[in-house]
């Protein structure tokens, strides 16, 4: 297998280590005339300060994103979305991406307007460690119906009718805790577990 890979590589153009990382990834996507999803750093990489996030906290790398459909914070509208400046074009076509496939009656009906917060200066609601929000890279959505310890199926964000929702939050290289580990179904990260 290693072989097959190496054998790629080469065709490719790329250093023929053997190994399938981004690089790889990356050319065999312009090969096949495909975008691939960002692949972000993983949690403990953003928590050790050695990502392209920076630090936390750091108000210099913070943007608003202004949604493209009505949301609500607590019955309240939402007039902009605070993100790293690194996702926030992830954040706004992927929400884009969502009104397209759904339009704002389905989203209202499957209470994909609900917003739960995106960037946050606080520590994990399991431990000390600092959550993805105090970087700006997690979003929580519909929060009422998908909290903490709920599991699929009371979780609503893991029924089938969200499968979509997902499926483009992902395209951008997000991941759900929910379809990960089944609990915190209203989380979505720009960070690999």
């Amino acid at each position: 297998m290693k072989t097959d890979i190496i054998a790629i590589q080469k065709k490719l153009g790329v250093a023929a280590d053997g190994i399938i990382g981004p690089i790889t990834v990356r050319a065999l996507c312009k090969e096949l005339h495909v975008t691939p999803a960002p692949i972000w750093p993983t949690q403990e990489e953003v928590r050790r300060g050695r990502s392209v996030f920076g630090a936390a906290g750091c108000e210099g790398n913070l943007v608003n994103v202004l949604p493209p459909y009505p949301l609500l914070y607590e019955g309240k509208a939402v007039r902009s979305i605070r993100v790293h400046r690194l996702v926030a074009r992830h954040v706004q076509e992927a929400l884009q991406e969502v009104l397209a496939h759904y339009g704002e009656a389905r989203i209202a009906e499957l209470g994909l307007n609900l917003y739960g917060g995106s960037y946050n200066y606080r520590a994990c609601s399991r431990g000390n460690a600092l959550s993805m929000h105090a970087w700006g890279i997690a979003l929580d959505f519909s929060p009422e119906a998908n909290a903490l310890k709920y599991k699929a199926p009371r979780a609503t964000l893991s029924h089938p009718e969200c499968r979509a929702w997902w499926e483009i939050w992902e395209a951008h290289g997000a991941v759900s805790l929910g379809r990960s580990r089944d609990y915190d179904w209203m989380h979505l990260q720009f960070a690999r577990l």
